[in-house]
């Protein structure tokens, strides 16, 4: 009988642990399901969260907090969250993981370049040199060397200005990480929609509509232009195309230059930006 007593004691402790063991798997596996059906809703709401942002590289020659006060009210009166890049935050690195960030509505209130010599008078997007976008980085010949290499960057100066920075084009929006989410692109700047291939790029990457000025334009004007604008599409719901005739009618052309605010594909001016937002992807 001593003998058997120590082997029945260890039957019992062993089943014990058995017992231990699968209530721990059984806790475990309960909070795991739990957690996962309290996550699961967060991140529904995360990815239909409205947002809205305004790329300002300008802010570092032509700062306008008026402008950027009016950008922020009409978005989150329309229940948009709302991001600013101001100056030395517009990088690289911002423009390489734009379309994951999840924005519906992007303006690029930056100096946009194409060579001078081709800025002729059109009625619409032509073929020829891309025009670009600028940064906040200054240049330096000794970063982003393979970028440089590859013509995906290029350094750019503005028009009467000694600073030199880094600009991208259409070739860096293709390599861009993700995709946009039909986005309305709104190019805030000189001659963005002069030639058709860097709106090709936004669009080839997911934007539904690209909306700007084929030439020259002052930049106390495209911030006025662009205030009416947004308040005619986001809060008033009118199509791109009578947004743009509204600007037209309260704000005019650009008093200097007269160039025309237009809407690339130019078929996509009919739609609201309610409508642009849920074309059906490509």
């Amino acid at each position: 009988m001593s003998r058997r007593k120590p082997r029945h004691k260890k039957r019992r402790l062993g089943e014990k642990a058995v017992e231990i063991v699968s209530i721990i798997l059984m806790v475990g596996l309960i909070v795991f399901v739990f957690q996962n059906w309290l996550v699961k809703p967060e991140r529904a709401s995360v990815t239909s969260e409205r947002r809205a942002a305004l790329i300002d590289q300008l802010s570092i020659s032509f700062p306008n907090q008026t402008f950027v006060a009016e950008f922020k009210k009409i978005f989150r009166d329309a229940g948009f969250t709302v991001d600013v890049y101001s100056g030395s935050e517009v990088t690289i690195e911002l423009y390489r993981q734009l379309p994951l960030m999840g924005y519906r509505v992007i303006v690029l209130r930056v100096h946009q370049s194409t060579p001078v010599e081709y800025l002729l008078p059109s009625s619409r997007p032509v073929k020829g040199p891309p025009v670009y976008l600028f940064t906040g980085e200054p240049y330096n010949e000794h970063k982003y060397v393979i970028e440089q290499l590859t013509d995906l960057v290029v350094p750019a100066r503005e028009i009467n200005g000694s600073k030199i920075y880094f600009a991208i084009g259409p070739k860096f929006v293709h390599s861009m990480q993700g995709r946009f989410q039909n986005t309305i692109i709104i190019l805030a700047g000189c001659s963005g929609l002069y030639s058709a291939e860097l709106a090709d790029s936004f669009i080839v990457k997911g934007a539904s509509a690209v909306v700007g000025w084929q030439r020259f334009v002052q930049i106390e004007y495209t911030d006025k232009a662009i205030s009416r604008f947004l308040r005619a599409t986001i809060l008033d719901r009118t199509t791109i195309y009578r947004g743009m005739l509204l600007t037209y009618t309260d704000v005019g052309l650009d008093p200097l230059y007269k160039t025309n605010m237009i809407c690339y594909p130019e078929e996509r001016s009919s739609l609201t930006f309610e409508e642009a937002f849920t074309l059906p992807s490509s």
